[in-house]
């Protein structure tokens, strides 16, 4: 007669609390549990409920749960999840290094763009108290239009996935929908109002500025410090009759939380990504010229993160597309940020947005 082992509370392993009641997100969510002994009866599923929980608690309805043995289990059920349209699958289990854990091997071949900095963050956030968390091989991404995350087994190990996760879903449904960047969010962001063609932004008379590669004068993630004046000489030229900057510096506050210091850390395509950018940016607004650079590593307050410089015959010209340089580049760099508070705390979060 198998035997259960004694029912241990979820209590200590609820999300933490924000003091910002975050948005309640529409759409389904699909628990996949990895765990042969779980599925047969002889192990209790104890993160589970913390999953269900936290998800029923942002608002998703239905959610489902499912608790399969490792290996083809459970690609079949993260496949059939996907098939009828479940926004949100999440696994839990089979993320290590024992020969039963394939979970990443099951979920791989379904990803269509991975995510990587996702398990990136709940690895190194787990790091900080369980140097073990490191070795989890969890991955994420988006398989046509579910979002779909592998996290490890261990109540830790999905504790530190819902505090990575928790504060990007409503971003990231947006994004999928393609309204992320179309909702106004008060005089702090969003594009500079242009209603019309950007080629209305372009004078018969002025002398032609070049292809686009070739206006693009700097685009570079890096490590070393950065500067508005950097991006100016970058771009400083003759024809020119206006520079508009931006400097993107560390503030000492986020979401009502006193900030100390913070990290970046940028995925290893992030700077082939800048340059693509700054090359469409450059495609959209023949009459500019283009220089932007984005730190990682460890930064102070008052430091700059991302700064960018765009030069034009005319200043219109160099409003509009350093704006939209901007809010493009925060659309689509893979990068990611570890605050520290000054009450200790630290988390990661998305850089985006």
């Amino acid at each position: 007669m198998k035997e259960m082992p004694a029912r241990r509370s979820d209590e200590d392993c609820v999300q933490r609390e924000d003091p910002q009641q975050p948005p309640p997100l529409c759409g389904s969510a699909r628990i996949i549990i990895a765990s042969t002994r779980a599925a047969d009866g002889t192990y209790e599923d104890r993160t589970g409920p913390l999953l269900e929980t936290w998800l029923r608690g942002r608002g998703l309805d239905p959610v489902d749960k499912q608790v399969v043995a490792d290996g083809p289990e459970v690609g079949a059920a993260v496949r059939e999840a996907i098939e009828v349209g479940t926004d949100l699958v999440i696994t839990s289990g089979g993320t290590g290094i024992s020969p039963t854990d394939a979970t990443p091997e099951q979920v791989a071949p379904v990803i269509d763009r991975e995510m990587p900095g996702v398990l990136e963050a709940v690895r190194r956030r787990g790091g900080e108290t369980a140097p073990t968390a490191l070795l989890s091989r969890g991955i994420a991404g988006m398989a046509g239009e579910s979002f779909v995350a592998t996290l490890p087994g261990s109540r830790g190990g999905v504790r530190d996935g819902i505090a990575v996760l928790d504060p990007v879903l409503d971003h990231l449904l947006e994004q999928r929908d393609g309204s992320g960047h179309e909702v106004d969010a008060g005089p702090t962001r969003g594009p500079t109002p242009f209603a019309g063609d950007t080629a209305q932004l372009r004078i018969a008379e002025d002398p032609p500025m070049g292809g686009d590669e070739a206006r693009v004068r700097r685009a570079e993630v890096c490590e070393g410090e950065i500067s508005v004046a950097q991006m100016v000489e970058a771009v400083t030229d003759r024809r020119c009759g206006a520079i508009v900057t931006f400097d993107g510096v560390v503030r000492d506050h986020d979401g009502g939380r006193g900030v100390v210091r913070l990290e970046y850390t940028a995925h290893p395509g992030a700077a082939a990504v800048m340059r693509e950018v700054a090359r469409e940016v450059a495609e959209r607004y023949p009459d500019t010229l283009v220089a932007l650079a984005h730190r990682h590593g460890a930064l102070e307050i008052g430091d700059s993160a991302l700064t960018c410089a765009v030069a034009a015959p005319h200043r219109k010209q160099a409003f509009v597309a350093c704006d939209d340089l901007v809010d493009t580049v925060k659309q689509r760099l893979p990068i990611w940020k570890h605050q520290t508070f000054d009450d200790g705390e630290a988390e990661w979060v998305g850089a985006l947005g």
